[in-house]
């Protein structure tokens, strides 16, 4: 976005303008009237895109309001967009009104507050309380050029203006109904059998819902609220069966009346009343935040506190199951499934996830088994997830006594109407609530849903069932039963509303310094039931001895194993997808990255698999689809596809030769050929496109576009040479050669034309994309073509601002851990101390460190309750798997040379140092073994197996001055590396 200050006028002074791309759009103050107008003059240039007027506003908002102006305008059909910013700047509300021919004569025009919603920001929702600056933005529908005029722009208070009154059925003296609203409560005669209270607004207003609190106990034989406009006609729109607790809320969404009046079939003490606004209900999670909020924290899981909680995968490497345990030891037992959550009542207390010291753990630091470790002065609880081999889910709970005497505690597991990712990262029906509306125990096993069991075994130690209790959403929370150590008396319950909770206790007893286990296995209800079934067998699905190293290099590594089996977990069937609940989907742009780090972790199979899946969606012109998911094929427009699909088929062919499955995919191959050489325009580039996602609003000519495209054309002419298609090797060589060199023509073009200094992300925007720039670099290696110190100077500025922010002297919100790509592209420019310098950052940042994982976006603030795509976001864990994995070696395909050792940190390498196990490679399996014998010497003991020659580049500390290949002196090296032509061999670095 460019911003440009609008003329210095009357009202045109108080507004900036912003504009997306090649759009234009120049303010100026007019009259309309008596009162002053701002024109705004737009043109997208033939183009898509936005232009934005902003206005500075700061003011306090009111719950309830309007957002008034006057419009006219002329110009083609576009979009508009009312935006509020609050005063971080950071957060946004919008109003959209799709296809709008602007009026030719002036029209008001009134967006209510309700029809205002939150847009995007770390907040991830509640309403606008501040507000900041005020943008009314016209986003490109047809385009065009055209004149909008905006005047009277007002933000008008619409809460109530009079106070509610109130009346009832009967009242005791002091304790009338308007006490109800505002006082100790209204308190009916013991003798009136229905008592009921009504609340008049005065006037009509939008009602979200109602609080009610008890002055004893809610009505056990239920209630009922009921409402009118007149006071005369009225509509129930609540009934609560049967109730309990101390406290209800009701959901009373979009509501509107005047009247509201609640009635019982039974006497009452009384009641307290609060009326609450639209905004309370405006969605069902809403209503849940404002639920907890009214309640003892720990209650509800801390995402309904409006605060991040971060989660982890755990399930099987086929593509069957996968499960999420968040950092509280909350498990969603399935996609989008209810969860299960502990609660300990020990010494008269009740401990929930906000009483206790967290920790995090994973099996063997790196398995995707993890755990959550509540820790308290004389006791310690362990929650740990896994799955079995057909997919059960299964929960493990240890309660290990750490004093001096036995202990005694109830374990009380919940079964929870709600998901594991809260409501900011929803899609489709993941993610926040997910209904429950019934609950039974029924032989030996907790049904919910009549879809799923819930199967407990006792395991290890002094452990007593105590039974299993139920409630419906009307009878109260379950946390208020389990505060007095007990459980409710129903052991079944139905819920009409969907949120039925139930909760399974355990009496504990273990001796001084003892441990009490027992297990829940989660499964459909039409499984066969087995608590012995041997769990996933993570051990031996990934190469753990592949790498190994002294110091921190074993953080790196298991880090490295994790993203692997992350990448595996998050499957669906043959499917590779980027996120375990919120990506859902497959891009191939995701899938040729996971894929080819998964072909460098031995798993060959499963990218041909995905293959297989993916590559028969692609159209019968050979336009490669971005994405593929269980609801279809997503058309949008996003030319990296072709080269992706292209690539992918190409990487696992280097890996494994298999000529037949070539030959299967030919005539994708082919098809994808001929794609992109029918989409080159005259330029010789791809078209415009939005494979990145910051071109959504203006497609442009991306160059990441370009060198997928490239290098999928050159992996083409190896796949017809490798399987006898040589009149097409040819042809598409050729092809490859002149859209090499249009690229390459281009891309210094743009640098000339807008006078950069390094290499940008597309032709429009001329934008700063270092990752798009690294992500080439991971491709073509770095091109001759390309300018190398134009090269250099973009990874310098990324450096340069990546340590501004880190130090604090630049202000920053969120990164995206895509820059992890970074640390390949250093290494392979030589680089290294650069290189470690962002892994140990990274290593750093991982959410948690223990789970070894990574989001989308990462917030500054990590408890905000914003967006981050998905976690672990998998594109990103397999980038770490690259990076990782070019610090050992990676491969120079311009002249079949092996690089080893580029990127390890000189403290790896001391005492027992660096080893390398049968690493795949695109010329066999690499192995090696790196150590300081002394301060100037350096081993290599390199295994046989690879066909390369070898480039090695060991950590030295200084130049060498000698280098000794099998006994013998060596004078092919130059200061910092060795070229070695045949292993297996021993070398002896030594330096000045």
């Amino acid at each position: 976005m460019t911003p440009t200050q609008s003329p210095d006028s009357a009202i045109g002074s108080e507004w900036q303008a912003i504009v997306s791309g090649n759009a234009e759009l120049k303010l100026s103050s007019v009259s309309a009237g008596r009162n002053p107008a701002l024109r705004m003059d737009f043109d997208f240039k033939g183009g898509g895109g936005f232009v934005v007027a902003r206005r500075a506003l700061t003011r306090s908002m009111p719950e309830e309001y309007a957002v008034k102006f006057r419009l006219r305008g002329r110009g083609a059909v576009n979009n508009l967009e009312l935006k509020l910013v609050d005063a971080t700047g950071q957060n946004v509300w919008r109003y959209v009104q799709r296809d709008l021919k602007p009026p030719p004569r002036w029209k008001r025009m009134t967006v209510d507050s309700r029809d205002i919603e939150f847009a995007w920001g770390p907040s991830s929702g509640g309403r606008i309380r501040a507000l900041g600056s005020l943008e009314l933005a016209i986003v490109a529908g047809e385009g065009g050029k055209g004149t909008w005029w905006l005047a009277d722009v007002d933000i008008e208070d619409r809460s109530p203006t009079q106070s509610p009154k109130a009346t009832a059925s009967s009242a005791l003296p002091d304790f009338d109904a308007s006490a109800a609203l505002v006082g100790s409560g209204w308190r009916p005669r013991p003798d009136d059998p229905n008592p009921w209270i009504a609340i008049d607004s005065i006037e009509r207003r939008a009602i979200g819902g109602l609080i009610i609190d008890w002055l004893e106990h809610a009505p056990a034989s239920g209630f009922r609220v009921r409402a009118s406009n007149t006071g005369l006609r009225w509509k129930t729109v609540y009934t609560a069966a049967a109730a309990g607790g101390k406290r209800s809320y009701v959901y009373l969404p979009g509501l509107e009346a005047r009247f509201l009046r609640v009635e019982a079939d039974e006497p009452l003490a009384g009641a307290a009343l609060k009326v609450k606004s639209f905004e309370f209900s405006r969605s069902i999670h809403a209503f849940w935040n404002n639920v907890a909020g009214g309640e003892a924290r720990g209650w509800h899981p801390r995402w309904l506190h409006n605060e991040q909680s971060v989660w982890t995968p755990f399930g099987t490497a086929n593509g069957i199951h996968c499960g999420l345990m968040n950092e509280d030891g909350m498990v969603e037992v399935d996609q989008g499934s209810f969860s299960i959550e502990p609660m300990l009542w020990t010494q008269d207390r009740l401990y929930t996830w906000t009483d206790v010291r967290s920790r995090q753990e994973l099996l063997d630091g790196w398995m995707p088994v993890p755990s959550v470790i509540w820790e308290a002065a004389e006791w310690r609880l362990l929650c740990q997830a896994e799955a079995t081999a057909s997919g059960v889910s299964r929960v493990r709970y240890r309660f290990e006594n750490l004093a001096d005497r036995q202990v005694s505690a109830r374990l009380f597991v919940l079964v929870r109407p709600f998901q594991v990712t809260p409501p900011w990262q929803s899609f489709r029906n993941l993610g926040g609530v997910s209904r429950v509306q019934d609950l039974a125990w029924r032989d030996g096993a907790v049904r919910v849903n009549d879809t799923a069991l819930i199967v407990p075994a006792i395991g290890a130690g002094t452990i007593a069932p105590l039974g299993f209790g139920a409630l419906r959403f009307d009878a109260g929370f379950m946390a208020a039963y389990l505060a007095s150590g007990t459980l409710p008396a129903d052991a079944q319950t139905h819920d009409s509303f969907g949120f039925a909770t139930g909760a399974l206790g355990f009496e504990l007893s273990p001796q001084a310094h003892q441990t009490a286990e027992l297990e829940l296995n989660c499964m459909p209800a039409a499984a066969v039931r087995s608590t012995a079934e041997q769990a996933f067998d993570w051990g031996s699905t990934l190469p753990v001895t592949q790498w190994r190293g002294n110091g921190w290099i074993t953080d790196a590594v298991c880090a490295a194993l994790t993203a692997t089996a992350h990448v595996l977990v998050t499957r669906s069937g043959p499917a590779l997808q980027p996120g375990p609940r919120r990506y859902t989907r497959s891009w191939i742009r995701d899938g040729a990255m996971m894929g080819a780090a998964l072909l460098r972790m031995g798993h060959a199979p499963e990218v041909r698999e995905f293959i297989r899946w993916y590559a028969p969606h692609q159209r019968a012109d050979g336009f490669v689809p971005c994405c593929v998911d269980g609801e279809g094929i997503d058309w949008l427009v996003e030319h990296d596809s072709h080269g992706e699909l292209l690539a992918l088929i190409a990487d696992y062919h280097r890996f494994t030769s298999d000529d037949a499955f070539v030959a299967e995919s030919w005539p994708y191959i082919d098809r994808a050929v001929g794609c992109v050489e029918r989409l080159l325009g005259p330029d010789g580039l791809l078209p415009v496109s939005v494979s990145h996602e910051g071109y959504l609003a203006q497609p442009v000519h991306s160059y990441w576009d370009d060198f997928w495209a490239l290098r999928g054309l050159r992996d083409a002419v190896e796949l017809a040479s490798a399987t006898g298609h040589e009149a097409s090797a040819q042809r598409w060589a050729a092809l490859s050669t002149r859209f090499a060199a249009s690229l390459f023509t281009s891309i210094e073009a743009t640098r000339a034309q807008r006078g950069l200094a390094f290499i940008p992300g597309s032709i429009e925007w001329a934008d700063f994309d270092p990752t798009a720039t690294a992500n080439a670099i991971y491709l073509l290696d770095v091109p001759e073509a390309l300018d190398r110190n134009a090269v250099e100077q973009t990874f310098d500025k990324y450096l340069a601002d990546w340590r501004r922010k880190r130090s604090g002297a630049v202000a920053w919100s969120n990164y995206t851990p895509y820059e992890i790509r970074i640390i390949g592209a250093f290494v392979r420019l030589g680089r290294r101390d650069a290189a470690l310098e962002l892994l140990r950052f990274f290593l750093s940042d991982r959410r948690p460190q223990p789970w070894n994982q990574w989001p989308e976006i990462a917030w500054q603030d990590p408890e905000a309750p914003a967006h981050v795509g998905d976690l672990p976001h998998t594109w990103i864990a397999a980038e770490y798997v690259l990076a990782v994995r070019s610090l050992f070696a990676y491969e120079r395909e311009a002249d079949r040379s092996l690089i080893v050792a580029a990127g390890l940190a000189p403290e790896w390498v001391e005492d027992g140092g660096v080893q390398v196990n049968s690493m795949p490679t695109l010329y066999g399996p690499l192995s090696y073994s790196l150590r300081r014998m002394d301060s100037a010497t350096l081993r290599f003991e390199i295994g046989g197996g690879s066909s390369a020659k070898m480039i090695l580049r060991p950590p030295l500390g200084a130049s060498l001055r000698s280098v000794v290949v099998d006994g013998a002196a060596c004078s092919s090296f130059d200061k910092d590396s060795v070229t070695l032509f045949r292993t297996p061999a021993e070398v002896i670095c030594t330096t000045f």
